[in-house]
């Protein structure tokens, strides 16, 4: 056997990569596209206080204390143990925690251990029971999706003006 060193000319081919040069406010986020269905979504931790103003944001989803003013969001989400307080204006709103202050929303589901004191101006809303509210509901006419009329048997339904017959 021959004690010399035997040289090869095999390389793997390694394919190469973009290189990926952070830019500001990337950090922390993959480099792929961003999916389309979770869009621009802000969840505000348990133990987080946020105050504020917030807009443009698909949904906000709040499990600490938020006093802010929204715009041009596409739903809010109170879950139970979070709390929310000022004024909301969104296509779709799920409270199940505290909600104080003013809600206009399209569609409205208020889950049985929510807390709500204000103003609600809804074009649909269900209330599952147990759920507490102290303020006012306003229907507005033309809003309603027809979603008010389907749901579980233990919600309460508000009917349109139209039906108080």
């Amino acid at each position: 056997m021959s004690s010399k060193p035997h040289s090869t000319s095999f390389r793997p081919e390694i394919p190469k990569r973009p290189l990926e040069i952070p830019t500001r406010g990337s950090a922390g986020r993959p480099s792929a596209t961003p999916s389309h269905t979770e869009g621009k979504k802000l969840t505000v931790g348990r133990d987080i206080r946020l105050a504020g103003e917030i807009g443009s944001c698909d949904v906000l989803v709040v499990e600490g204390h938020v006093e802010a003013q929204i715009k041009e969001c596409t739903r809010l989400e109170v879950s139970q143990g979070g709390t929310f307080v000022g004024t909301a204006q969104v296509d779709e709103a799920e409270i199940s925690g505290t909600f104080e202050g003013d809600l206009t929303a399209r569609r409205v589901i208020v889950i049985g251990s929510a807390d709500i004191n204000g103003k609600i101006t809804y074009g649909a809303l269900q209330i599952e029971n147990g759920a507490r509210i102290k303020g006012s509901l306003e229907y507005v006419e033309g809003s309603d999706d027809g979603t008010s009329r389907t749901g579980h048997s233990a919600a309460i339904t508000i009917p349109r003006k139209s039906d108080d017959i």
